[in-house]
């Protein structure tokens, strides 16, 4: 098994590295030079994906990769669905072996819910994993984790006039600051 974790560390390394990416870069980089790499654009979509659908999934056109991330979850999840799809465009999406028809994986009604014009060839091209069982999921979450490690993320600014949450205030043992008069 550990031999499989450096092979798949490496390929990922590798991927990442095709993309010619700065040191630091952000998720819409990372997208627009894959999208380059792809030969195709790469479009994100919130979606409400919910119960026994996976929480992320991509759909292939001729003219571009939809990754759908679920709504319904924290930003930082909601990034990392979206990295661990992206490794499957980079990695995966041009080997044929392992597409699994929506039909039998379950999410067809969900799919077609959110995109009521899909032509029924194209249910077919979507990926919709739910087991890690799989080595190109490995792949990708292997991916995503690397990826979230290098990228630049603007940190929300806390105005000087705000006051911390009371919440996070007790968490982080954060002094209320004093009311001065102007």
């Amino acid at each position: 098994m550990e031999s499989e974790t450096v092979r798949i560390q490496a390929k990922c390394r590798a991927a990442l590295r095709s993309l010619d990416l700065s040191d630091l870069f952000t998720v819409e980089h990372l997208l627009c030079a894959t999208g380059e790499k792809a030969g195709r654009q790469i479009v994100v979509r919130a979606a409400d994906l919910s119960g026994s659908a996976p929480l992320g999934l991509v759909l292939e056109t001729p003219e571009a990769y939809t990754i759908l991330h679920s709504r319904n979850t924290t930003k930082l999840h909601q990034r990392h669905i979206i990295l661990h799809e992206l490794a499957h465009v980079l990695l995966h999406l041009s080997e044929d072996v392992g597409a699994v028809p929506v039909r039998d994986n379950g999410i067809a009604a969900v799919v077609r819910k959110l995109i009521p014009d899909l032509h029924p060839d194209l249910e077919s091209r979507i990926r919709a994993r739910t087991t890690y069982a799989d080595v190109q999921e490995r792949e990708a979450e292997q991916f995503a984790t690397m990826v979230q490690t290098r990228l630049r993320v603007e940190l929300p600014h806390q105005r000087t006039d705000e006051e911390f949450p009371a919440g996070l205030q007790d968490l982080f043992d954060a002094p209320a600051r004093s009311k001065v008069a102007p």
